[in-house]
């Protein structure tokens, strides 16, 4: 089994509380995370510990499909996401916590793994690739809430044209 750990955190120009509630609808992933092709709420209601989405994920030219699940949630502050199918097992925790300026700075910790013979390249082209895609994705994430306005009741981000 090989097991990648990446840590990234990230500036963004947005309260805490927007920011949790844009990355826990997981309907957004699709949005913001580079591997993500698709992705589809399965559970009814609030989004809350429990909540699972089913994705379409390619990456390093595989395609498979994956099931999240939301395992840890504290509003405004953070949220853990694991994998409950699919073939690696991923966890991946965001925290938000308040800049001094009225930013908040993202963190994110990603553990995947991968089983012996699930991919066709060495471990280390693997190990970058995840890293450099946790990296890119939180700057996508940044560049989508900073350049995002929100309207009255709407939920997540709409872009500014």
């Amino acid at each position: 089994m090989i097991t990648i750990e990446a840590r990234q955190s990230i500036r963004i120009n947005r309260p805490p509380d927007e920011i949790f509630t844009y990355v826990s609808d997981l309907e957004n992933l699709v949005d913001w995370c580079s591997v993500i092709i698709s992705s589809r709420s399965i559970s009814p209601g609030t989004i809350q510990a429990g909540t699972r989405v089913r994705t379409t994920v390619r990456f390093l030219g595989r395609w498979s499909e994956t099931t999240f699940e939301i395992v840890e949630y504290k509003s405004g502050h953070y949220l853990t996401i694991k994998s409950i199918t699919g073939i690696a097992s991923c966890v991946f925790y965001y925290q938000f916590d308040p800049a001094e300026d009225g930013g908040t700075v993202v963190s994110q910790d990603a553990v995947v793994h991968l089983t012996e013979g699930s991919s066709d390249h060495p471990e280390s082209v693997v190990t970058n690739a995840v890293r450099r895609q946790v990296k890119y994705d939180l700057q996508t994430l940044r560049d989508i809430l900073e350049s995002a306005v929100l309207g009255e009741g709407t939920e997540s981000p709409e872009l500014a044209l």
